[in-house]
């Protein structure tokens, strides 16, 4: 049976949206250095074949990957992948791609084959999710706790051995796969448990608020409610929550309400009964409440 920690960890990866997207999957040889850094996005890079250095250069140190090995990117940090420990373009206006282009196969057996592309998370949860976590995440092949990542790390690896006859959306799909299961990983490791949202998720004092909003986000969620729901006052509740989530209790309410709408109307439920399944009152002020966190009304939503 799994524990409260475990249960909200689950809900939390299932609220999670994450769009993968592959940018190039690339052989290389020779001396080369290559990035995809600039777009603003988070981004994955996976070693499919040999190995490769990659430097981050706001750090001093090179992360040495080996085929097998993965890095993800939980924002858009300047990086360059080298061949080298050395840093062979000095910036990243002086990369030097080498690209395989030939089907000699002592060329291509010798070569490092990488898939990389970027990550859109697409609801503030999930942004505050992500947020809680270190700025790159990296996966080793000889890691005997992440099993389940490996075994789908093959799956890509054996797709993108077809070259180009590989399905490139078979390989999005698993690389969102691979990078859940990071994840779900990662929060479990006790050293990682210090980030602000898992603290709000395993307070015992905040746990069952959150719950309650889970199960009622039509509820008139105010500041006075919500206090009385953990049995503190008003006052010290509003700092507590800040204090421990690093953004305010009806922030949560607001982003959770919002996503779910997000969902409702998705499965084709009306714009003023998805507003009152979320708690508003009125379309007006839902329509301003989404408008506020998504940049769009729900009409728009609805047409994309």
């Amino acid at each position: 049976m799994l524990n409260n920690s475990q249960k909200m960890l689950s809900w939390l990866i299932d609220r999670l949206e994450i769009e993968t997207s592959l940018q190039h999957l690339s052989r290389y040889h020779q001396q080369w250095s290559t990035s995809i850094q600039g777009q603003g996005q988070a981004s994955f890079h996976l070693v499919l074949q040999q190995d490769c250095h990659f430097h981050i250069l706001e750090e001093q140190n090179f992360i040495h990957l080996y085929q097998g090995d993965a890095i993800f990117l939980l924002k858009d940090i300047p990086f360059i992948i080298t061949d080298t420990s050395q840093r062979v373009a000095p910036s990243l206006t002086q990369l030097q791609r080498n690209l395989v282009n030939s089907d000699d196969s002592n060329i291509l057996s010798c070569s490092t084959h990488l898939a990389c592309g970027y990550f859109t998370f697409r609801s503030k949860l999930s942004e505050l999710f992500i947020a809680a976590l270190p700025p790159y995440l990296v996966l080793r092949k000889d890691d005997q706790a992440l099993t389940e990542c490996l075994n789908i790390f093959e799956l890509i690896r054996h797709e993108a051995s077809l070259d180009h006859d590989a399905s490139i959306s078979l390989i999005e799909r698993l690389t969102s796969i691979l990078f859940y299961y990071l994840i779900r990983h990662t929060f479990s490791q006790k050293n990682h448990k210090k980030f602000p949202l898992w603290i709000l998720f395993n307070d015992p004092t905040l746990y069952p608020l959150i719950l309650e909003i889970v199960a009622k986000p039509e509820a008139d969620w105010t500041l006075q409610s919500m206090a009385a729901v953990c049995g503190i006052s008003r006052a010290n509740f509003s700092k507590y929550f800040s204090d421990i989530a690093g953004f305010s209790a009806t922030q949560f309410v607001l982003y959770y309400r919002i996503q779910l709408a997000q969902q409702y109307l998705s499965q084709g439920i009306s714009i003023a009964d998805c507003a009152e399944k979320v708690g508003y009152q009125s379309v007006a002020a839902f329509t301003r409440a989404f408008q506020r966190v998504t940049q769009k009304n729900p009409s728009q939503f609805v047409k994309r």
